[in-house]
């Protein structure tokens, strides 16, 4: 299982939590993806839209304070 971990930030735009979890998960390359992300920065409403359009399903999803743990699984 792939694990993409967006809380490091950068001043770079491509360096944006979104923009890393839209390339990754345009992608689809990955069967299972363990996505750890800030709440502010990736919404779970947002994260689960995303996953479904591109072929994932929200395995699972748990937070601790404004961390947001998300397993995705790719739909076959």
């Amino acid at each position: 299982m792939k694990v993409l971990d967006l809380r490091p930030r950068s001043t770079s735009c491509t360096d944006n939590p979104m923009v890393k979890f839209l390339n990754v998960i345009n992608r689809g390359e990955d069967e299972e993806l363990l996505v750890i992300a800030n709440r502010e920065d990736l919404p779970v409403g947002i994260l689960k839209i995303i996953a479904s359009r591109n072929g994932y399903d929200v395995a699972e999803v748990s937070s601790e304070g404004s961390v947001v743990r998300a397993r995705l699984k790719k739909v076959r």
